[in-house]
């Protein structure tokens, strides 16, 4: 059986932030699936299966709680961990996500060294 990379998805519309992370993921032997906005992400997910998402919670049009609620009330996609990725530091908001269901949250700006050790964390890697 081959050791294939882990495939993570980021669903995340700021340009400089997707390239900092895909880059630093790529560098890492990970693959990375892109979306720029929040129209297609469970479906995505659905047909691809990541060992990891991370969800940006104010994506164009679907946000990032809506994504997350569906994505945890469906038995394919709920075991797949979801870090939450914002700008927003609400802490009701944040609460809300985790209640929901996210694993942990990386608030931007972000450090790329914690959240390597996020992603590495929760990807099993």
């Amino acid at each position: 059986m081959e050791n294939k990379p882990p495939l993570i998805l980021l669903a995340e519309d700021n340009e400089i932030a997707k390239k900092i992370i895909v880059h630093k993921l790529e560098s890492e032997n990970y693959t990375v699936i892109h979306l720029a906005t929040g129209e297609n992400v469970v479906e995505t997910v659905l047909a691809s299966k990541p060992a990891l998402i991370i969800l940006d919670l104010l994506l164009p049009i679907r946000n990032g709680l809506t994504i997350l609620k569906e994505l945890k009330s469906n038995p394919l996609c709920s075991p797949i961990p979801v870090i939450i990725f914002t700008t927003n530091n609400n802490e009701e908001m944040l609460n809300q996500a985790l209640e929901f269901g996210a694993v942990d949250y990386i608030l931007k700006p972000f450090s790329i060294s914690e959240t390597m050790a996020k992603i590495k964390k929760f990807s099993n890697t």
